[in-house]
Order: C-alpha cells, then structure tokens, then sequence
C-alpha cells in the first residue's frame, strides 16, 4: 500500500498518482463540463487545457481537429493522457507542469481550467497561477474555469472503515481487472478553509486483490467573491459569473459556477 502524505497541512498534496490515476483514466469519460467547454476552445485557438488530467476534456477535442495542448501536476495522469489521444490518432504538445510553474514556450487564444483550481494547492499557489495563466495568454484572450461552491458541502471528517469494497461496489474494466475507489475527509484546518481527503483504490485479478493505494490531496476553499478579486489581481479584466454548465445567471441552487475572464487587449 503507498500513502500519498501525512494529515498536515504543510505541503501540497494530490492524489492523482498510480492506482487512482488508473482509475481515472478508465471510468472518467463523460460529464456537461465537456460540451460546455468546447465552445470557448472551438471560438478561440490554440487552446490549453490546464490540470487536464487523463484528457476527459482534452482528447475529445483534439479528436475533432481542436488544437488543444494539455499540462498537469502528475506525469502519470499526462501518461494516461498521451495513451488516449494516440489511440484516437492524436499527439497533442502535454507538459507536465502544475499551474504555478507553468512555462510553456507558447501563447494561447483560450485557457481552461476543470475541476482543478484550488486543487493539490497551498496559500499562494492558487494566485501564482492564475499569474501564469495569464501570462500564456495572448491580448485579448479566454480564461474559462469552473469551482464547486462552498456553501455545497460541508467537510466532515470520515473514519477509516478498512475493508476494501463489496464486489457491489466494484466496476470491472476493459483489461477485464475490477476497480474500487473511496474518498474521505481526513483533515480540516481550523479555518475550515483548507481540507485534506484521502483517495484509496483498490484493483482484483481475478477475485485477487493486486492492487491497494492510498492519497492525499489538498483543498482550498474558495467563496465566489474571492475568486473574481484573484483573477483581477492576477491581471485579467471582464471578469463574469456563469451558473453551472447551464449559462445562466447564478443561483444558490448551482453547485458550480463558471468564471470567464480576459486579458487586456
């Protein structure tokens, strides 16, 4: 078993590594963030997919023709990435790179951000990003992200319950192997700001567990208003609010809004 990181919080931390990497790049295909997203990238290219992960978003788009380079946090999720648009006969440009250290040797009409922002973060590297982003960003152009509310959950920490799943709850893949995985709250800083879950997955061959890997990932929590003050910080002008994958006007009910912003022409 491999354990991710301690409950502090004194570094960052993801789980997108190993097992859970696998995980993701077996069962994650689908969601509204797809279709919703292909419309700034489609009006504005070459696009990057910032933390695209194992290329939920990404190699759909480069399928189509969509000029989309990819960067992320773990070299096995860009591993993944990589196998996936080669067997749609793609080969974007992907980096390896978080988005506080971004340094890619070119400029982008558009920028997307999902599901990753406040992600494997501490204090400060949330903002450091946004400062890079904007500097990969061609005058005038698109920043799209989107961040789950905060007022939608409430983090409670989870025991341990140790025993790997039922058969229920198992989901068998392609490789015909059977995949598990749980996530907890492990730690929450006083604040309530910072959270820590656990991520642990599991894999069978042939009724035989051959696989069990643990964790961590960091959390920062963010309000809606804090958010719009960063990204101006950060530089970036014509900063608005979307409700969910809807593009609505936001309402208490969107367990996710959307943030559109530019850079200066």
């Amino acid at each position: 078993m491999t354990n991710g990181g301690s409950d502090g919080f004194g570094a960052a931390a993801t789980w997108h590594h190993g097992l859970v990497a696998r995980w993701w790049a077996l069962f994650r295909h689908d969601g509204p963030e797809i279709a919703f997203f292909r419309r700034f990238v489609a009006a504005g290219e070459p696009a990057l997919d910032v933390g695209c992960g194992t290329g939920r978003l990404l190699v759909p788009y480069v399928r189509d023709g969509l000029d989309v380079d990819g960067a992320d946090a773990s070299a096995d999720m860009i591993d993944h990435c990589r196998a996936a648009a080669s067997a749609v006969g793609a080969a974007p440009n992907l980096y390896v790179q978080p988005a506080h250290e971004l340094d890619i040797d070119r400029s982008y009409s558009t920028v997307l951000m999902c599901g990753t922002f406040g992600v494997g973060s501490i204090d400060g590297q949330d903002a450091a990003g946004l400062e890079r982003i904007r500097a990969h960003l061609a005058p005038g152009g698109t920043f799209v992200m989107d961040y789950e509310t905060a007022e939608h959950w409430t983090p409670r920490i989870a025991p341990d319950t140790g025993a790997p799943p039922p058969g229920s709850e198992r989901q068998r893949g392609p490789d015909g192997d059977e995949y598990a995985l749980r996530q907890r709250v492990v730690a929450v800083d006083d604040s309530g700001r910072q959270v820590r879950r656990e991520m642990h997955a599991w894999r069978w061959h042939d009724g035989e567990l051959v696989g069990d890997e643990r964790h961590v990932l960091t959390y920062v929590r963010y309000r809606p208003g804090e958010i719009v003050d960063l990204l101006g910080r950060a530089g970036f002008v014509d900063v608005s609010v979307i409700g969910g994958y809807d593009g609505t006007t936001p309402t208490p009910q969107h367990a996710f809004l959307v943030y559109v912003a530019r850079t200066p022409s």
